[in-house]
């Protein structure tokens, strides 16, 4: 199951339950673009870590579990760099988890990993464009580039994988 969909379906069935909040009304119950950003990528980070254990538990491969595992660490120095500055910044961050997704056959497991890292650049990038961002670069922009190493790693062990099934 797709993120999103996991996203349609619990938010379908708490419809009845959530207030609805215009788009433009949204920032201002939740907080600043900047300070909404950093705890969506929190939440993204917390998500890449449960999704890293799991698949270097299901993954046999010792330099694949390995490379899964570095990337992991990072994840965790991303979600405790974001939250430090939050609450530099005065905000409260988030322990919400983006739902962490997985498969079966080692194909598909880095194939999620993959889609991970892509929202994560995605993400990265949009917080970059904010003004706010300007005391925070560094660190953001150093996020930006561990997830493009990952993404690349991922990659290559997807090739790989590629080359061995055909």
């Amino acid at each position: 199951m797709k993120r999103r969909d996991f996203i349609k379906i619990i938010f379908g069935t708490l419809s009845p339950f959530v207030v609805q909040l215009k788009p433009e009304k949204a920032y201002a119950e939740f907080g600043h673009p900047f300070v909404s950003l950093c705890n969506l990528a929190i939440a993204h980070e917390y998500g890449a870590i449960v999704q890293y254990i799991n698949h270097s538990g299901l993954i046999s491969n010792s330099k694949i579990k390995e490379t899964l595992e570095e990337n992991m660490q990072d994840e965790i120095v991303h979600a405790r760099r974001l939250t430090e500055i939050l609450v530099k910044e005065g905000a409260f961050p988030t322990v919400s988890i983006w739902p962490p997704q997985t498969g079966k056959g080692m194909k598909k497991l880095i194939e999620e990993d993959i889609e991970g890292e892509n929202a994560a650049i995605k993400l990265y990038s949009q917080i970059l464009d904010l003004p706010e961002s300007k005391k925070y670069r560094d660190d953001i922009y150093s996020f930006l580039k561990r997830e493009e190493i990952h993404r690349s790693r991922l990659v290559e062990i997807l090739s790989a994988v590629k080359k061995d099934t055909t």
